[in-house]
């Protein structure tokens, strides 16, 4: 068994169920807490409050929901500054296309860290989503602020499949050595 390729400063890379699963707090926070903000706003005033009120308790709540993320994302292994984005890219499109690993394990891990990221980054937008759309329900004036998130969303979970199978060819190369 390769260690060392899914190794670095002795922290794995963590598999793709473990993201998922500690990344689901912080998501359920921002779903949760931005509609209730929202709603305590337009009860607090008659007119459903100030433009800039709805920004403040937007940021507020993205904030709590990162404090969290931060705390319960697994631990990941550092990146090797002297891997640029250009490797890991094409390392992560060959890996979805064939499932081959690259062979130098920095890169690995580079890739590994990257994937990692973007399971997290697809599963905080798609909360962010939710969370704008039951806003929306509450203040009809937010209807405008759904395309940008849904387009971002849509184009997060659109690369997401790709991290997904990186992880999975990680992971089952570490077990069959």
């Amino acid at each position: 068994m390769d260690q060392s390729a899914q190794r670095t400063d002795a922290v794995p890379v963590p598999t793709a169920r473990q993201v998922l699963v500690r990344t689901l707090p912080a998501a359920a926070v921002l779903a949760i807490s931005l509609p209730l903000a929202t709603w305590w706003l337009r009860d607090s005033t008659s007119d459903g409050g100030p433009w800039w009120g709805w920004l403040v308790i937007l940021a507020a709540t993205v904030g709590l929901s990162a404090i969290i993320q931060l705390c319960t994302s697994p631990p990941r292994p550092r990146l090797d500054p002297r891997i640029g984005q250009a490797q890991w890219a094409s390392a992560t499109a060959t890996a979805a296309r064939t499932g081959e690993l690259p062979a130098c394990p920095e890169v690995r891990t580079a890739v590994g860290v990257a994937a990692c990221v973007g399971i997290e980054g697809v599963i905080g937008s798609a909360s962010l989503l939710a969370a704008i759309a039951f806003c929306a329900l509450i203040l009809p004036d937010l209807w405008t602020t759904l395309v940008p998130v849904t387009v971002l969303t849509g184009m997060a979970a659109f690369r997401v499949r790709r991290s997904w199978v990186y992880l999975r060819a990680l992971h089952t190369a570490e077990r069959t050595g």
